[in-house]
């Protein structure tokens, strides 16, 4: 079994015996592997405690990721508890939806370091005044980033035109993008997106972040992009609402 020191955010446990957890750990040099944190919760415990959700640690692993099963936890070390993401229900209910959303995927070796760094801003964020439905939605844009997945919200996906930024767009779930008439006929995949969140999603395509848009524009963005990266792992999601043709992000 190979040794490996790395950095790992906790996004399950689950009490296994009296003194035991097992684990499912975010790491930037697995990606996301599960393990078995052996007398974690005996008083004196070589690891060095039980170890928490949605909390950093430095963690050295006897990986057997390769053999199928589970990686053996031989220390860990708490570099950050993240307490300005906990000192509201809306920040920690966004630090929930993230977690939810690294749940529902399976983060590869490769993709480890940057989804990883992209969790921890996020998580970060969240301390500072940025409105939470916000940092959800530029999470999850980075998150599908990440994932080689990018949305076309700037042009419809068939014709290249713009849209007006007026009235009511559609996305196509299976394109991955806007469409505009006649191209949305019989389709029986499009989500309706309002003018103010397509301006937010414009927004995070852009990375320039304008004045004006609303809290909300941000929630329906997350919403989309929520369920675009639930898609990729094959999920369903607890927390984010699902999405309805008939009722416009």
């Amino acid at each position: 079994m190979a040794l490996i020191t790395t950095t790992a955010l906790c996004l399950r446990k689950v009490d296994f015996s009296e003194t035991s957890q097992i684990l499912t750990l975010l790491t930037d040099q697995l990606g996301t592997v599960g393990a078995i944190a052996k007398g974690a919760k005996r008083e004196k415990s070589g690891i060095g405690g039980p170890l928490d959700l949605m909390c950093l640690y430095n963690v050295v692993l006897y990986d057997r990721s390769k053999r199928g099963t589970l990686s053996i936890l031989a220390q860990a070390e708490l570099l950050d508890f993240f307490p300005g993401a906990r000192h509201s229900y809306e920040a920690f209910s966004a630090v929930e939806r993230i977690r939810e959303l690294l749940l529902s995927i399976e983060v590869s070796p490769q993709d480890g370091p940057s989804t990883l760094l992209v969790a921890v801003k996020a998580i970060r964020s969240l301390a500072d005044d940025v409105p939470p439905e916000q940092v959800l939605a530029q999470f999850a844009w980075g998150l599908l980033a990440v994932l080689g997945v990018e949305p076309t919200v700037t042009e419809c996906v068939a014709s290249g035109i713009e849209p007006s930024g007026k009235v009511e767009v559609a996305f196509s779930i299976r394109e991955m993008g806007l469409l505009a008439p006649p191209h949305t006929e019989h389709r029986s995949d499009l989500v309706r997106i309002s003018p103010r969140t397509l301006a937010a999603l414009q927004s995070l395509a852009t990375g320039e972040f304008r004045r004006g848009i609303q809290v909300d524009a941000y929630a329906g963005a997350f919403t989309l992009l929520a369920w675009l990266i639930a898609m990729q792992g094959g999920r369903r999601l607890r927390t984010v609402a699902p999405l309805d043709p008939a009722r416009p992000l």
